[in-house]
């Protein structure tokens, strides 16, 4: 409804009676003359305390019901008001009272459509001017002003609403303007549903939508979401809220969530799991999923464009930024093991990640498979251990995984086609160990594969294509070797590689533009590895030491973060941990020292980078 001007057009004779109905200010010859003409009327100093005292005491007759002469009545109660008043405020009483033949009839008005009390809040509006709107009665008053043809105080609702609307109370208000014809608070609450999609369906109006809502709300291409999990948690949501009724609609509801666009851990762990999704249809589709996110990944620009079947295609709403993430490691002084996990958004780092590891270990193992990290084995209470878990980035949530077969600790892990596998370490004997491991993809257990060569602990690998890529390492002797192994996941077996041509002491290694690069440790170590003709090139050095730092891609540079350095020292006397960051740029082979550092002097910590929704 759109706001009109508050002033009408009154008639100069009785309506009804068979005189034209004339305009203010017009003249015939058979037409009634104003006892004061409209020179007098208005003119002279004005008094400008005389019209808000004049609303004051026309609101104290009203409260003591003094010269009232008209009755508005709804669900069987009346109100005594001013017919003069009334008429003024609303083109509404205006018509019907003056319409109104006979002296009776004017006495008694019948209000249809508006409840008694949403009636009083109309009255003391007009009486004081002033709106009794709320959220929660929206839904009864606006209708009511808009019945009433109460232009101003419709606006007035409206601009309340546009400032109140909240995830919270979003989809109600949504729903008032849609049904009430208000187009611009309509299209301001859909922008909270879809920009707080997270926030919305948590709260109790998500849950009372009917299914051909709720279809609509997920159908909605621009969701602001990270990946699809939210709206899957959704939709289960929402079905157990009335299990026995809402059930009949899954198979409606669950077309609509693009599941190669969930994170592995919802698709593995949590909608493989799911009663509901235990259908051989849907089991399919899972399955599906996982091996689109192990054969194709994430990249959204690149499936966006590809993709021609919009029933696959990625939201627009997965608009991202990159975040970074620490989870573990040790620290100064004292050489403290973390539990602690950290997040760095907006320059800031935040302590806690609303988790922490399930126990507190050193010399973990970690990858990131897709969206999630696996973490295995490590040092705990003196001794490796062979727990192994998955920790959703998205729904930051651990869950436990089978435990490996073997107990190690200074292992090193890598994600290679949707599988996670575990090479060498050290073992429960103290004993550097050649034995791999692979969690199966399909079944989710440890299988032992064949082992590499050579003994090793704290070696370096990246998983690049069916391969995985092994670089140095260590005997328990701390004699380090400079041997490089391939092994071939299609094949299962092992081959050795040309020797690195420095020596990786405690370096960490990267997969960047289809190249391996190993940097840090002691010794500031940066050297390529080029997995296509099998050839190494020397790089230039980082300015500080990194031994135990590990190495990611952060916006187009590779990272070294923390680790251990000689040139600072522990409270025990050994090499002690750094903070600093620093970022190297392939393109121009310069290093340079980033803003960003670590939250504390850390070192064998695991840190990665993810996309979060904007």
């Amino acid at each position: 409804m759109e706001a009109v001007q508050h002033n009408r057009t009154f008639a100069a004779g009785k309506a009804g009676d068979g005189t034209e109905s004339l305009e203010a200010g017009t003249s015939q010859d058979d037409s009634p003359k104003p006892t004061i003409t409209e020179e007098e009327f208005g003119s002279g100093t004005l008094d400008s305390a005389y019209q808000p005292q004049a609303w004051r005491d026309m609101g104290k007759m009203f409260q003591q019901e003094i010269l009232s002469d008209v009755m508005l009545m709804a669900e069987g109660q009346s109100i005594p008001c001013h017919k003069i008043l009334l008429a003024s405020a609303s083109e509404y009483f205006y018509t019907k009272l003056v319409a109104a033949s006979d002296a009776s009839a004017h006495n008694l008005l019948e209000i249809e459509g508006i409840s008694f009390k949403t009636l009083k809040a109309i009255v003391s509006y007009i009486y004081t001017g002033h709106v009794n709107i709320t959220v929660e009665n929206a839904g009864n008053v606006i209708p009511a002003c808009k019945i009433l043809k109460l232009s101003s105080a419709y606006a007035t609702c409206e601009s309340y609403l546009m400032d109140k609307i909240t995830p919270a109370n979003s989809i109600g208000l949504y729903n008032v303007a849609t049904i009430n014809g208000i187009p611009q608070l309509q299209k301001k609450a859909k922008e909270v549903m879809v920009n707080n999609f997270k926030e919305v369906v948590s709260g109790p109006e998500f849950q009372s939508m009917s299914v051909h809502d709720v279809e609509e709300y997920i159908q909605n291409e621009g969701l602001r979401i990270p990946n699809e999990d939210p709206v899957y948690d959704a939709v289960i949501s929402w079905i157990s809220y009335q299990p026995e009724e809402r059930s009949l609609h899954f198979s409606q509801l669950i077309k609509n969530i693009r599941f190669r666009f969930c994170s592995t851990f919802c698709v593995r762990y949590v909608a493989l799991k799911e009663p509901l999704m235990d259908t051989a249809e849907y089991q399919k589709v899972l399955l599906s999923a996982l091996k689109h996110q192990t054969d194709g990944g994430l990249c959204l620009d690149k499936v966006r464009s590809e993709c021609k079947d919009c029933s696959i295609l990625p939201r627009q709403g997965y608009q991202c930024k990159p975040s970074m993430h620490i989870i573990g490691g040790v620290s100064d002084p004292g050489d403290h093991t973390s539990r602690e996990c950290w997040r760095l958004e907006n320059g800031k780092w935040e302590a806690g990640w609303d988790y922490s590891m399930p126990m507190a270990l050193q010399f973990f193992g970690a990858c990131l498979i897709i969206d999630s990290v696996v973490v295995t084995g490590g040092y705990n209470n003196g001794k490796p251990v062979s727990k192994s878990w998955i920790l959703s980035t998205s729904a930051y949530q651990w869950s436990a995984l089978p435990d490996m077969n073997t107990a190690r600790q200074r292992h090193i892990s890598v994600c290679v086609g949707g599988q996670v596998y575990v090479i060498a370490g050290e073992g429960a004997d103290g004993i550097e160990m050649s034995s791999v491991e692979c969690l199966q993809r399909n079944s989710g257990q440890w299988e032992v594969i064949p082992d590499i060569p050579k003994p090793l602990v704290h070696p370096v690998a990246v998983g690049y294509g069916q391969c995985i890529y092994v670089f140095g390492g260590t005997d328990m002797k701390s004699k380090h070797s400079d041997s490089c192994y391939v092994y071939g996941t299609n094949s299962k077996s092992w081959h050795e590689l040309p020797d690195m041509p420095h020596t990786c002491k405690y370096g960490s290694a990267v997969l960047w533009k289809d190249m391996i690069y190993l940097v840090g440790g002691f010794g500031r170590l940066c050297m390529s590895f080029n997995p296509a003709t099998n050839t190494w090139s020397t790089l230039s050095q980082c300015r500080y030491e990194h031994a135990d730092g590990p190495a990611f891609v952060w916006i187009d540079r590779i990272l070294v973060c923390g680790g251990r350095s000689n040139n600072a020292k522990c409270e025990k006397g050994n090499a002690g941990g750094t903070s600093q960051i620093e970022e190297y740029d392939t393109e121009t082979d310069t290093w340079s020292v980033s803003h960003i550092k670590l939250p504390l002097k850390l070192w064998a910590q695991f840190m990665f980078s993810t996309e979060a929704a904007t």
